[in-house]
């Protein structure tokens, strides 16, 4: 005859997490993919400095032609928006304004178009296009056990998949964001001058007004860091694809709007520091 038992009886629903259990649960997933994210910048920006010659030429032939596919191949397209987005600019201002200063106009331009739309469109543009390609590329390698394959093979993904892609991301924006500002201004410039209300002379004052040595800086700046968010959060999340083919496409995805939430941040964050340092953008 078995003894009764004075232990009360189990519970067989589990029990709902609390607030508190969700919070730090959350904040402990959020924290570890910090981690994650810094550990795949500081790893491929370390892989360059391993030994191996050869592998750095293998690198750096790897890395021109992601340059070429990612900044010259992407040309047509940041082209015609450049235009675009020139002339739309330039006739929205008259319009509204009606027979606005054209010297005002040039520090409009300086202000808007140059410090504000030409990288944040090219990043916008970059990442788009070839952040999309980069992601879904790296998240079919993981899922086919090629970045597996190379590791067994002694060759670092961070320093031939990796790397190379983040510089040309970085070389990419950085030369089509001083194409696009050009292209811009020039059409424009163009538009301006169909309408009959702008002067080179009074335009070309308005931009020497508003130009600072600072710009510079904010141009190279506002290049490198949104170059290095394009390629490396699309990397970074086209790697972290699980088993399933069908998790790369919600990567890739997911990888683009972190990426472009990411870049209007960070564009946001340089433009108030530059303001707080040099002063109001037009006076």
């Amino acid at each position: 005859m078995s003894t009764p038992s004075t232990l009360p009886p189990r519970s067989t629903a589990a029990k709902d997490p609390t607030f508190l259990a969700r919070l730090g649960g959350s904040a402990l997933g959020a924290t570890r993919e910090m981690v994650a994210l810094f550990q795949t910048l500081l790893a491929a920006l370390a892989s360059p400095f391993a030994p191996g010659k050869a592998a750095g030429a293998v690198c750096t032939r790897i890395a021109i032609r992601q340059v070429f596919f990612t900044g010259f191949e992407a040309l047509p397209l940041v082209s015609a928006i450049a235009a675009f987005v020139g002339a739309t600019f330039v006739l929205q201002v008259q319009l509204l304004s009606g027979a606005l200063n054209t010297e005002m106009v040039g520090k409009i331009l300086v202000a808007v178009m140059l410090r504000e739309l030409a990288p944040l469109v090219t990043a916008i543009v970059v990442a788009g296009r070839s952040g999309t390609a980069i992601a879904t590329e790296l998240g079919n390698m993981k899922v086919n056990d090629e970045i597996l394959g190379l590791a067994s093979l002694g060759i670092d993904p961070m320093r031939f998949i990796v790397m190379p892609r983040i510089a040309a991301c970085i070389v990419s924006v950085l030369v089509l964001t001083v194409y696009f500002g050009a292209l811009a201004i020039a059409a424009g410039y163009l538009v301006g001058t169909a309408l009959g209300g702008v002067g080179v002379e009074n335009m070309r004052a308005g931009f020497s007004n508003a130009l600072l040595p600072w710009d510079l800086p904010l141009f190279v700046s506002k290049g490198l860091s949104l170059g290095v968010l394009v390629g490396w959060l699309c990397c970074h999340f086209g790697l972290k694809a699980e088993a399933s083919p069908t998790e790369v496409p919600r990567r890739a995805s997911y990888a683009v709007v972190m990426t472009l939430l990411a870049c209007v941040a960070t564009n946001a964050l340089i433009t108030l520091t530059f303001y707080w340092i040099v002063g109001p953008p037009v006076s």
